[in-house]
């Protein structure tokens, strides 16, 4: 199986002509994942130890005193974002449900990092942690795998959301909408496709 994270997939749909190619091939010869070289590992790490162990806003600030200089600048202005999102909600934790979505050889981890109830109702909240913004098309093909795949385990009345952790803004599927799923079929073969040319 040709094993790939969701944020390769929708990297590689936001993608046109030749830069299809280029992405497939960076993420093909790219070493094996290892937590040393995950850039945001820290903080989500953080973040969900934060809920788990029942912390508040404040205290997410207390990962900034083990984290590299270098990263520093982008945790805080992450965490700044996050609290923004956390206002004065009642966050609550919940284990967030998760999947393998398999089309034909490839395989996409479909694993969403918060399970939260918030102000009482379940939300499995997906992390968008790059600094540009992140866009409409790519929310709503999140959102609709989110809502294809994991519906079934998480029950009827969790809410699918992605988080932009920076902007601190939440875009939820609360019309439970899978329209994007033919495309997105689509462009996991395509992405496999490609894959497979490249070991030729």
């Amino acid at each position: 199986m040709i094993k790939i994270s969701l944020t390769d997939l929708i990297d590689f749909v936001s993608k046109v002509g030749s830069t299809k190619l280029t992405l497939v091939n960076k993420v093909k010869n790219r070493d094996d994942y290892h937590p040393a070289r995950d850039f945001y590992k820290v903080l989500r790490d953080g973040i969900i130890d934060n809920h788990i162990n029942g912390g508040d806003k404040k205290s997410l600030e207390e990962m900034l005193i083990t984290v590299h200089p270098k990263k520093k600048d982008n945790f805080q202005e992450a965490i700044q974002g996050y609290k923004k999102f956390w206002g004065r909600k009642d966050l609550q934790w919940i284990e967030p449900v998760f999947k393998h979505w398999q089309i034909d050889d490839l395989d996409v981890k479909i694993n969403p990092e918060l399970g939260l109830m918030i102000n009482g109702k379940p939300h499995v909240i997906k992390l968008y942690l790059k600094s540009d913004k992140l866009s409409k098309n790519k929310s709503d093909q999140i959102l609709a795998l989110l809502e294809s795949e994991l519906r079934r385990k998480a029950g009827k009345q969790t809410v699918f959301c992605v988080l932009d952790v920076r902007q601190g803004k939440l875009y939820c599927n609360e019309d439970k909408r899978k329209d994007l799923i033919p495309l997105l079929v689509g462009e996991a073969r395509s992405f496999a496709s490609i894959w497979n040319s490249l070991e030729k």
